[in-house]
Order: C-alpha cells, then structure tokens, then sequence
C-alpha cells in the first residue's frame, strides 16, 4: 500500500514535540531564573530580620555590652537560617542626633555575600572564541535602626 506524499507533508502529529523542544531550554532557564531570584530575596529577608532582632537586643541590653549581645542575636537568627556559614559581618553604631533630631539610635547593619549557584563562569556561545559570563556574588546588606533611652 502506498502513501501520499501530499498527506504525509500536511501531516501535523510531530508538531508539538517539535514545539515542546524549540520552548522547554528557554522555559529551563526562566524557571532557574525564578528560583534564584527566590533564594536572593529569602536571604535578604533573613537578613532583615536580623538586622532588626539585632538591634533589638543590642538597644535592650544596654550601654555596656549592646555589641555582643546584639551580634550574638544576629547569629542566632542567621544560624536559624542556616545561612552563617557563608561569613558575614554585624555592626553596630550609635547615632546620637538621628535625622536631625535629639533621638539616640543603634544603627545594625548585617552584610553577607550571596553566591549564585552556578558558580563558575557561564559561556555564553560554543565556538572558536567563546566569551564567558562571570557569575561572581554580590553582596546584600541589611540595616536596621532602634531608639534608644539608655544610651
């Protein structure tokens, strides 16, 4: 039995894996995108959250020792978050006319690097010459301000 050759060039039941094939790199790649766009915001909101506890406790402890007992906070939340293992860095000022005002402020300020997870360098095309995209980390802060009385 033969076939014609006119049906089989009309034929349209490969066309969607055809489809499905030319979109799903470009689908891979917007998903991964989504997801570390995700991680980044989670750890800077974990940040945040640190910074804030941070300067809570250090505003709480008093003049004399708000430093460690604020830092020591700090790294509870960021050890909660398991995302200490990265070295960060705590600190604490005081502001004594904040704005322009007469207030006392603790100023907390937790910095840490975030790493991509792709970690080497991207290439960018496949031929002779082929360019790379550094995939360096960059570094989230996260300040956070209390008044204080007792300062």
């Amino acid at each position: 039995m033969k076939s014609n050759p006119i049906r089989f060039v009309r034929d349209s039941r490969g066309q969607s894996l055809i489809e499905f094939a030319l979109i799903l790199p470009m689908m891979l790649v917007v998903m991964f995108m989504i997801t570390e766009f995700g991680r980044a915001l989670y750890t800077y909101n974990v940040l945040a959250t640190a910074a804030r506890a941070g300067a809570r406790a250090a505003v709480v402890a008093g003049s004399q020792n708000f430093q460690t007992r604020g830092g020591d906070r700090a790294n509870q939340i960021l050890h909660s978050a398991n995302l200490d293992n990265n070295g960060f860095d705590v600190k604490f000022v005081v502001e004594d006319n904040f704005n322009g005002s007469t207030m006392k402020v603790v100023k907390c300020t937790v910095t840490r690097p975030f790493t991509w997870v792709i970690s080497k360098p991207v290439p960018v095309n496949a031929g002779a010459a082929s360019q790379t995209v550094s995939t360096s980390g960059l570094n989230m802060t996260a300040v956070a301000f209390m008044k204080t009385e007792t300062f």
